[in-house]
Protein backbone atom coordinates (compact mmCIF):
# COMPACT_ATOMS: atom_id res chain seq x y z
CA UNK A 1 0.00 0.00 0.00
CA UNK A 2 1.27 3.46 -1.24
CA UNK A 3 0.07 6.87 -0.79
CA UNK A 4 -0.26 9.06 -3.34
CA UNK A 5 -1.67 12.66 -4.19
CA UNK A 6 -5.41 12.71 -5.03
CA UNK A 7 -4.16 14.13 -8.50
CA UNK A 8 -0.72 13.97 -8.69
CA UNK A 9 -0.35 12.51 -12.25
CA UNK A 10 -2.61 14.56 -13.79
CA UNK A 11 -1.41 17.99 -11.50
CA UNK A 12 2.40 17.54 -11.49
CA UNK A 13 4.99 16.71 -14.49
CA UNK A 14 7.23 13.95 -13.60
CA UNK A 15 10.43 15.71 -14.43
CA UNK A 16 12.46 14.67 -11.21
CA UNK A 17 15.26 11.77 -12.10
CA UNK A 18 18.33 11.21 -9.99
CA UNK A 19 20.50 14.11 -11.09
CA UNK A 20 17.70 16.88 -10.73
CA UNK A 21 17.19 15.44 -7.10
CA UNK A 22 20.88 15.41 -6.23
CA UNK A 23 21.32 18.89 -7.73
CA UNK A 24 18.40 20.09 -4.95
CA UNK A 25 19.87 18.25 -1.97
CA UNK A 26 23.17 19.68 -2.90
CA UNK A 27 22.48 23.09 -3.43
CA UNK A 28 20.57 23.04 -0.19
CA UNK A 29 23.51 21.38 1.61
CA UNK A 30 25.88 23.58 0.21
CA UNK A 31 24.85 26.97 0.64
CA UNK A 32 27.18 29.36 2.51
CA UNK A 33 28.54 26.91 5.16
CA UNK A 34 31.15 25.73 3.21
CA UNK A 35 32.10 29.38 2.82
CA UNK A 36 32.40 30.53 6.12
CA UNK A 37 31.10 27.64 8.38
CA UNK A 38 33.63 25.39 7.58
CA UNK A 39 36.61 27.90 8.48
CA UNK A 40 35.08 29.06 11.89
CA UNK A 41 34.94 25.44 12.90
CA UNK A 42 38.38 24.75 11.66
CA UNK A 43 39.76 27.74 13.51
CA UNK A 44 37.77 26.67 17.10
CA UNK A 45 38.74 22.63 17.05
CA UNK A 46 41.95 22.17 14.84
CA UNK A 47 41.69 18.38 13.49
CA UNK A 48 38.89 17.94 15.49
CA UNK A 49 36.82 19.50 12.86
CA UNK A 50 36.89 16.56 11.02
CA UNK A 51 35.52 14.70 13.59
CA UNK A 52 32.83 17.68 13.98
CA UNK A 53 31.69 17.09 10.36
CA UNK A 54 31.59 13.36 11.00
CA UNK A 55 29.29 13.70 13.99
CA UNK A 56 27.42 15.68 12.20
CA UNK A 57 26.71 13.83 9.16
CA UNK A 58 26.39 10.69 11.13
CA UNK A 59 23.18 12.77 12.79
CA UNK A 60 21.92 13.78 10.20
CA UNK A 61 22.26 10.52 8.49
CA UNK A 62 20.00 9.19 11.07
CA UNK A 63 17.32 11.80 10.43
CA UNK A 64 17.83 11.57 6.71
CA UNK A 65 17.21 7.56 6.53
CA UNK A 66 13.48 7.93 7.77
CA UNK A 67 12.79 10.57 5.24
CA UNK A 68 14.26 8.16 2.68
CA UNK A 69 11.85 4.95 3.86
CA UNK A 70 8.64 7.57 3.82
CA UNK A 71 9.18 8.73 0.18
CA UNK A 72 8.51 4.64 -0.72
CA UNK A 73 5.14 4.56 1.25
CA UNK A 74 4.33 8.37 1.20
CA UNK A 75 4.84 9.53 -2.29
CA UNK A 76 2.99 13.45 -1.96
CA UNK A 77 4.45 16.91 -2.27
CA UNK A 78 5.18 18.43 1.47
CA UNK A 79 8.38 16.12 2.28
CA UNK A 80 8.69 16.13 6.51
CA UNK A 81 5.00 17.94 6.86
CA UNK A 82 3.30 14.83 4.95
CA UNK A 83 4.72 12.61 6.61
CA UNK A 84 4.10 13.68 9.99
CA UNK A 85 0.20 14.69 8.73
CA UNK A 86 -0.09 10.93 7.89
CA UNK A 87 0.56 9.28 11.51
CA UNK A 88 -0.42 12.35 13.65
CA UNK A 89 -3.92 14.14 14.29
CA UNK A 90 -4.62 17.38 12.48
CA UNK A 91 -2.98 19.83 15.02
CA UNK A 92 0.00 18.13 15.40
CA UNK A 93 0.36 17.67 11.59
CA UNK A 94 -0.70 21.41 11.25
CA UNK A 95 2.49 22.49 13.68
CA UNK A 96 4.91 20.16 11.63
CA UNK A 97 3.81 22.02 8.37
CA UNK A 98 3.91 25.31 10.12
CA UNK A 99 7.46 24.44 10.99
CA UNK A 100 8.60 22.98 8.35
CA UNK A 101 7.11 26.46 6.47
CA UNK A 102 9.15 28.76 8.78
CA UNK A 103 12.16 26.67 8.15
CA UNK A 104 12.28 26.99 4.09
CA UNK A 105 10.77 30.60 4.61
CA UNK A 106 13.41 31.92 6.92
CA UNK A 107 16.31 29.90 5.27
CA UNK A 108 15.34 31.57 2.12
CA UNK A 109 15.11 35.08 3.55
CA UNK A 110 18.90 33.86 5.19
CA UNK A 111 20.20 33.38 1.76
CA UNK A 112 18.24 36.68 0.16
CA UNK A 113 20.35 38.42 2.36
CA UNK A 114 23.74 36.77 2.31
CA UNK A 115 23.65 37.42 -1.64
CA UNK A 116 22.92 40.38 -1.37
CA UNK A 117 25.73 41.23 1.59
CA UNK A 118 28.02 39.80 -0.95
CA UNK A 119 27.34 41.82 -3.96
CA UNK A 120 26.95 45.19 -1.39
CA UNK A 121 30.86 44.16 -0.42
CA UNK A 122 31.52 44.24 -4.31
CA UNK A 123 29.59 47.28 -5.39
CA UNK A 124 28.46 49.11 -2.96
CA UNK A 125 25.02 49.49 -3.47
CA UNK A 126 22.65 48.21 -0.40
CA UNK A 127 22.16 44.40 0.06
CA UNK A 128 18.34 44.39 -0.18
CA UNK A 129 18.52 46.11 -4.03
CA UNK A 130 20.01 42.75 -4.43
CA UNK A 131 18.04 40.59 -2.24
CA UNK A 132 14.80 41.68 -4.00
CA UNK A 133 16.54 40.89 -7.65
CA UNK A 134 17.41 37.41 -6.40
CA UNK A 135 13.65 36.92 -5.25
CA UNK A 136 12.28 38.01 -8.45
CA UNK A 137 14.87 35.68 -10.48
CA UNK A 138 13.81 32.27 -8.75
CA UNK A 139 10.05 33.38 -8.54
CA UNK A 140 10.35 33.39 -12.13
CA UNK A 141 12.19 30.98 -12.91
CA UNK A 142 10.19 28.66 -10.75
CA UNK A 143 6.36 29.81 -12.10
CA UNK A 144 7.23 28.81 -15.31
CA UNK A 145 8.26 25.21 -14.10
CA UNK A 146 9.87 22.50 -12.53
CA UNK A 147 11.69 21.79 -15.03
CA UNK A 148 13.44 24.56 -15.27
CA UNK A 149 13.66 25.82 -11.90
CA UNK A 150 15.62 21.98 -11.78
CA UNK A 151 17.37 22.96 -14.93
CA UNK A 152 19.38 26.30 -13.20
CA UNK A 153 19.59 24.48 -10.55
CA UNK A 154 21.83 21.56 -12.15
CA UNK A 155 23.46 24.24 -13.42
CA UNK A 156 24.32 26.49 -10.36
CA UNK A 157 25.25 23.52 -8.23
CA UNK A 158 27.63 22.17 -11.02
CA UNK A 159 29.85 25.23 -11.06
CA UNK A 160 30.20 25.45 -7.35
CA UNK A 161 30.70 22.02 -7.15
CA UNK A 162 33.26 22.34 -10.10
CA UNK A 163 34.81 25.21 -8.17
CA UNK A 164 35.24 23.46 -4.50
CA UNK A 165 36.82 20.60 -6.23
CA UNK A 166 39.24 23.16 -8.13
CA UNK A 167 40.14 24.74 -4.96
CA UNK A 168 40.63 20.86 -2.92
CA UNK A 169 42.77 19.75 -5.62
CA UNK A 170 44.79 23.04 -5.85
CA UNK A 171 44.74 23.12 -2.27
CA UNK A 172 46.26 19.85 -2.02
CA UNK A 173 48.89 20.80 -4.73
CA UNK A 174 50.29 24.50 -3.30
CA UNK A 175 49.70 23.92 0.03
CA UNK A 176 51.68 22.15 2.64
CA UNK A 177 49.47 19.68 4.41
CA UNK A 178 51.30 18.46 7.64
CA UNK A 179 49.29 16.65 9.97
CA UNK A 180 52.04 16.56 12.61
CA UNK A 181 51.56 20.21 13.33
CA UNK A 182 47.83 20.53 13.74
CA UNK A 183 45.86 20.16 16.86
CA UNK A 184 42.96 17.93 18.17
CA UNK A 185 40.18 19.74 20.43
CA UNK A 186 39.23 17.81 23.35
CA UNK A 187 36.68 19.69 25.32
CA UNK A 188 33.24 17.95 24.26
CA UNK A 189 31.30 20.78 25.20
CA UNK A 190 32.61 22.75 22.68
CA UNK A 191 32.75 19.27 20.11
CA UNK A 192 29.14 19.25 20.74
CA UNK A 193 28.32 22.72 20.30
CA UNK A 194 30.36 22.62 16.82
CA UNK A 195 28.37 19.47 15.83
CA UNK A 196 24.86 21.45 16.84
CA UNK A 197 25.73 24.40 14.72
CA UNK A 198 27.18 21.80 11.89
CA UNK A 199 24.45 19.62 11.68
CA UNK A 200 21.60 22.24 10.03
CA UNK A 201 24.62 23.00 6.84
CA UNK A 202 23.07 19.32 6.11
CA UNK A 203 19.61 20.46 5.85
CA UNK A 204 18.99 20.26 2.16
CA UNK A 205 18.33 15.85 2.23
CA UNK A 206 14.84 16.83 3.18
CA UNK A 207 14.20 19.34 0.42
CA UNK A 208 14.60 16.05 -2.16
CA UNK A 209 11.30 14.20 -0.70
CA UNK A 210 9.39 17.29 -0.99
CA UNK A 211 9.49 16.62 -5.22
CA UNK A 212 8.20 13.10 -4.96
CA UNK A 213 5.07 13.53 -6.57
CA UNK A 214 7.00 15.21 -9.15
CA UNK A 215 9.47 12.17 -9.44
CA UNK A 216 10.18 9.89 -12.33
CA UNK A 217 10.40 6.44 -10.01
CA UNK A 218 10.05 8.22 -6.99
CA UNK A 219 10.58 4.96 -4.65
CA UNK A 220 13.76 4.13 -5.61
CA UNK A 221 15.05 8.15 -6.80
CA UNK A 222 14.46 9.68 -3.26
CA UNK A 223 16.26 7.24 -1.30
CA UNK A 224 19.29 7.34 -3.58
CA UNK A 225 19.64 10.97 -3.90
CA UNK A 226 19.08 11.09 -0.14
CA UNK A 227 22.17 9.00 0.91
CA UNK A 228 24.44 10.04 -2.20
CA UNK A 229 23.96 13.78 -1.18
CA UNK A 230 24.73 13.69 2.37
CA UNK A 231 27.81 11.18 1.41
CA UNK A 232 28.95 13.79 -0.93
CA UNK A 233 28.22 17.14 0.97
CA UNK A 234 30.68 15.38 4.07
CA UNK A 235 33.55 14.74 1.92
CA UNK A 236 33.73 17.76 0.18
CA UNK A 237 33.31 19.29 4.00
CA UNK A 238 36.04 17.33 5.32
CA UNK A 239 38.59 18.15 2.11
CA UNK A 240 37.76 21.50 2.23
CA UNK A 241 38.47 21.81 6.05
CA UNK A 242 41.87 20.02 5.97
CA UNK A 243 43.15 22.16 3.03
CA UNK A 244 41.96 25.19 5.29
CA UNK A 245 43.38 23.92 8.14
CA UNK A 246 46.98 23.33 6.36
CA UNK A 247 46.97 26.52 5.19
CA UNK A 248 46.12 27.93 8.76
CA UNK A 249 48.66 26.13 10.51
CA UNK A 250 51.00 27.12 8.05
CA UNK A 251 50.65 30.37 9.27
CA UNK A 252 49.47 32.32 5.91
CA UNK A 253 46.07 32.98 7.59
CA UNK A 254 46.74 36.42 8.78
CA UNK A 255 45.90 37.13 12.39
CA UNK A 256 42.39 38.45 12.69
CA UNK A 257 41.03 37.45 9.72
CA UNK A 258 37.53 36.65 9.78
CA UNK A 259 36.13 33.07 9.12
CA UNK A 260 34.64 33.81 6.04
CA UNK A 261 38.14 35.30 4.75
CA UNK A 262 39.79 31.98 5.47
CA UNK A 263 38.93 30.12 2.76
CA UNK A 264 40.01 32.88 0.06
CA UNK A 265 43.21 32.99 1.87
CA UNK A 266 44.14 29.66 1.26
CA UNK A 267 42.46 29.75 -2.51
CA UNK A 268 45.14 32.71 -3.38
CA UNK A 269 48.01 30.76 -1.47
CA UNK A 270 46.84 28.40 -4.50
CA UNK A 271 45.93 29.77 -7.20
CA UNK A 272 46.92 33.65 -6.61
CA UNK A 273 44.22 36.55 -7.33
CA UNK A 274 41.93 34.17 -9.57
CA UNK A 275 41.38 32.20 -6.85
CA UNK A 276 39.58 34.81 -4.70
CA UNK A 277 37.34 35.61 -7.59
CA UNK A 278 36.57 32.03 -8.56
CA UNK A 279 35.37 31.58 -5.16
CA UNK A 280 33.47 34.72 -4.16
CA UNK A 281 31.77 33.60 -7.58
CA UNK A 282 31.07 30.34 -6.05
CA UNK A 283 29.62 31.73 -2.65
CA UNK A 284 27.54 34.16 -5.01
CA UNK A 285 26.28 31.11 -6.86
CA UNK A 286 25.84 29.24 -3.67
CA UNK A 287 23.54 30.91 -2.35
CA UNK A 288 21.53 31.34 -5.45
CA UNK A 289 21.05 27.46 -5.79
CA UNK A 290 20.83 27.11 -2.08
CA UNK A 291 17.83 30.18 -2.09
CA UNK A 292 16.11 28.03 -5.47
CA UNK A 293 15.77 24.61 -3.78
CA UNK A 294 14.55 26.55 -0.27
CA UNK A 295 12.17 28.51 -2.89
CA UNK A 296 10.81 24.85 -4.21
CA UNK A 297 10.78 23.29 -1.21
CA UNK A 298 8.83 26.01 0.75
CA UNK A 299 6.14 26.30 -2.31
CA UNK A 300 5.54 22.47 -2.52
CA UNK A 301 4.93 22.18 1.65
CA UNK A 302 2.60 25.33 1.01
CA UNK A 303 0.43 23.59 -1.24
CA UNK A 304 0.40 20.10 0.80
CA UNK A 305 -1.05 22.27 2.91
CA UNK A 306 -3.49 24.09 1.20
CA UNK A 307 -4.43 20.23 -0.15
CA UNK A 308 -5.26 19.35 3.49
CA UNK A 309 -6.57 22.60 4.59
CA UNK A 310 -4.22 23.64 6.50
CA UNK A 311 -3.67 26.90 5.02
CA UNK A 312 -6.28 28.47 2.35
CA UNK A 313 -7.07 26.16 -0.57
CA UNK A 314 -5.87 28.72 -2.72
CA UNK A 315 -2.56 27.35 -2.25
CA UNK A 316 -2.87 24.29 -4.14
CA UNK A 317 -4.06 25.40 -7.04
CA UNK A 318 -2.02 24.58 -10.47
CA UNK A 319 -0.96 26.50 -13.01
CA UNK A 320 -2.59 25.30 -16.02
CA UNK A 321 -0.57 25.55 -18.73
CA UNK A 322 2.93 25.57 -16.62
CA UNK A 323 1.99 22.70 -13.94
CA UNK A 324 3.47 24.56 -11.11
CA UNK A 325 1.73 25.49 -7.47
CA UNK A 326 1.92 28.78 -8.51
CA UNK A 327 -0.30 30.59 -6.23
CA UNK A 328 2.37 28.55 -3.36
CA UNK A 329 5.16 30.43 -5.11
CA UNK A 330 4.01 33.79 -5.38
CA UNK A 331 3.05 33.42 -1.94
CA UNK A 332 5.97 31.82 -0.46
CA UNK A 333 7.95 34.67 -2.37
CA UNK A 334 5.81 37.52 -0.80
CA UNK A 335 6.43 35.92 2.55
CA UNK A 336 10.44 35.70 2.19
CA UNK A 337 10.49 39.49 0.93
CA UNK A 338 8.64 40.36 3.86
CA UNK A 339 10.67 39.10 6.16
CA UNK A 340 14.03 40.54 4.44
CA UNK A 341 12.15 43.63 4.44
CA UNK A 342 11.04 44.23 8.22
CA UNK A 343 14.21 42.48 9.19
CA UNK A 344 16.62 45.03 7.11
CA UNK A 345 14.27 48.02 8.77
CA UNK A 346 13.76 47.05 12.54
CA UNK A 347 17.43 44.60 13.10
CA UNK A 348 20.56 45.63 13.42
CA UNK A 349 22.65 44.61 9.33
CA UNK A 350 25.18 43.13 10.86
CA UNK A 351 22.99 40.39 12.75
CA UNK A 352 20.67 39.79 9.90
CA UNK A 353 22.16 36.64 8.52
CA UNK A 354 22.85 35.26 11.85
CA UNK A 355 19.40 36.02 13.26
CA UNK A 356 17.68 34.18 9.98
CA UNK A 357 20.07 31.32 10.23
CA UNK A 358 19.53 30.51 13.60
CA UNK A 359 15.51 30.55 13.43
CA UNK A 360 15.88 28.67 10.80
CA UNK A 361 18.18 26.18 12.41
CA UNK A 362 15.38 25.55 15.34
CA UNK A 363 12.39 25.27 13.04
CA UNK A 364 14.30 22.71 11.03
CA UNK A 365 15.78 20.87 14.07
CA UNK A 366 12.01 20.53 15.60
CA UNK A 367 10.87 19.58 12.52
CA UNK A 368 13.11 16.67 11.61
CA UNK A 369 12.94 15.37 15.50
CA UNK A 370 8.90 14.96 14.61
CA UNK A 371 9.64 13.48 11.35
CA UNK A 372 11.96 10.91 13.13
CA UNK A 373 9.16 9.95 15.59
CA UNK A 374 6.69 9.88 12.94
CA UNK A 375 8.71 6.46 10.98
CA UNK A 376 8.66 4.85 14.73
CA UNK A 377 4.60 5.52 14.94
CA UNK A 378 3.69 4.34 11.43
CA UNK A 379 6.19 1.51 12.06
CA UNK A 380 4.01 1.06 14.75
CA UNK A 381 0.39 1.22 13.25
CA UNK A 382 1.43 -0.18 9.68
CA UNK A 383 2.98 -3.80 10.89
CA UNK A 384 2.61 -5.44 7.22
CA UNK A 385 2.70 -2.29 5.13
CA UNK A 386 5.72 -3.24 2.33
CA UNK A 387 8.40 -0.97 2.04
CA UNK A 388 10.95 -0.53 -0.71
CA UNK A 389 13.46 0.83 1.09
CA UNK A 390 13.77 0.15 5.11
CA UNK A 391 15.42 2.59 7.63
CA UNK A 392 18.90 0.46 8.48
CA UNK A 393 19.27 -0.30 12.66
CA UNK A 394 15.62 0.11 12.99
CA UNK A 395 14.84 1.31 15.74
CA UNK A 396 18.12 3.10 17.12
CA UNK A 397 18.38 5.27 13.90
CA UNK A 398 14.63 7.25 14.16
CA UNK A 399 15.54 7.30 17.73
CA UNK A 400 19.29 8.78 17.62
CA UNK A 401 17.57 11.21 14.53
CA UNK A 402 15.03 12.57 17.33
CA UNK A 403 17.68 12.54 20.15
CA UNK A 404 20.56 14.25 18.37
CA UNK A 405 17.51 16.94 16.40
CA UNK A 406 16.34 18.07 19.98
CA UNK A 407 19.28 17.98 21.50
CA UNK A 408 20.86 20.71 19.02
CA UNK A 409 17.55 22.32 18.99
CA UNK A 410 17.70 22.86 22.63
CA UNK A 411 21.28 24.31 22.39
CA UNK A 412 20.46 26.58 19.80
CA UNK A 413 17.78 27.80 21.74
CA UNK A 414 19.37 28.20 24.98
CA UNK A 415 22.65 30.30 23.23
CA UNK A 416 19.98 33.00 21.65
CA UNK A 417 16.69 33.44 24.22
CA UNK A 418 16.01 36.04 21.55
CA UNK A 419 15.61 33.86 18.61
CA UNK A 420 13.79 30.87 21.27
CA UNK A 421 11.15 33.45 21.88
CA UNK A 422 10.22 34.98 17.79
CA UNK A 423 10.01 30.80 17.37
CA UNK A 424 7.38 30.53 20.28
CA UNK A 425 5.93 33.27 19.28
CA UNK A 426 5.19 32.80 15.58
CA UNK A 427 4.34 28.57 16.05
CA UNK A 428 1.98 30.22 18.46
CA UNK A 429 0.54 32.50 16.08
CA UNK A 430 0.77 30.33 13.80
CA UNK A 431 -1.26 28.00 15.65
CA UNK A 432 -3.80 30.39 16.91
CA UNK A 433 -4.36 31.52 13.32
CA UNK A 434 -4.95 27.77 12.18
CA UNK A 435 -7.26 27.20 15.57
CA UNK A 436 -10.00 30.40 14.77
CA UNK A 437 -9.74 30.83 10.84
CA UNK A 438 -9.58 26.80 9.80
CA UNK A 439 -11.30 24.82 12.52
CA UNK A 440 -13.30 27.64 13.39
CA UNK A 441 -12.70 28.14 17.00
CA UNK A 442 -13.99 30.84 18.90
CA UNK A 443 -13.71 30.18 22.76
CA UNK A 444 -10.60 28.80 24.76
CA UNK A 445 -12.73 25.82 25.58
CA UNK A 446 -13.17 24.97 21.84
CA UNK A 447 -9.54 25.56 21.34
CA UNK A 448 -8.91 23.02 24.38
CA UNK A 449 -11.62 20.58 23.52
CA UNK A 450 -10.00 20.44 19.57
CA UNK A 451 -6.06 20.12 20.65
CA UNK A 452 -7.12 17.76 23.17
CA UNK A 453 -9.18 15.42 20.61
CA UNK A 454 -6.34 15.39 18.66
CA UNK A 455 -4.42 14.35 21.59
CA UNK A 456 -6.94 11.46 22.52
CA UNK A 457 -6.37 9.89 18.51
CA UNK A 458 -2.59 9.95 19.19
CA UNK A 459 -2.59 7.97 22.40
CA UNK A 460 -2.86 4.74 20.62
CA UNK A 461 0.12 5.58 18.36
CA UNK A 462 1.81 6.58 20.78
CA UNK A 463 1.73 3.48 23.41
CA UNK A 464 4.85 2.26 21.00
CA UNK A 465 4.18 -1.24 21.83
CA UNK A 466 6.02 -2.72 19.07
CA UNK A 467 8.27 0.15 18.80
CA UNK A 468 9.55 -0.59 22.77
CA UNK A 469 9.86 -4.34 22.31
CA UNK A 470 12.61 -4.04 18.77
CA UNK A 471 14.28 -1.50 21.07
CA UNK A 472 14.58 -3.88 23.72
CA UNK A 473 15.53 -7.09 21.41
CA UNK A 474 18.25 -4.77 19.87
CA UNK A 475 19.61 -3.97 23.08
Amino acid sequence: MIYMSEKSGDESRKVIGLPQALAFGIGGMIGGGVFALSGSIALQSGLSSILVFVIAAITALCSALPYAEFSTVIIKSGGGYSYVNEVFPEFIGFVAGWWFFLAYSLAGAFYAVVFGIYLEILTGLHFYFFSIVLIAIFLFINLIGTKESSASEIALVAFKLGVIVLFILGGFLFVSIDLSNMYWETNPVLIINLVATVFIAFEGFDIISTFSSEARNPTKTIPRAVIISIVTVTTLYILVVLVELSAIFSKLIPTGASPEEIILYAAYRAFGDIGIYLLTAAAIISTMSAYNATLCAVARVGYAMGENKALPRSFRIIHPRFNTPYVSIIASSMIILGVVTLLSIFINRNIISLTLGQLASLAFAFSFALVDLSLIVHRNIHIDLKRNFMTPFYPITPSLGFLTAMIFGIIIALKNLFVMTVFIVLTILGSLTYLFFVKKARSLYSIRNIIGSDLMKAKEALTLKKFLAELKSEK
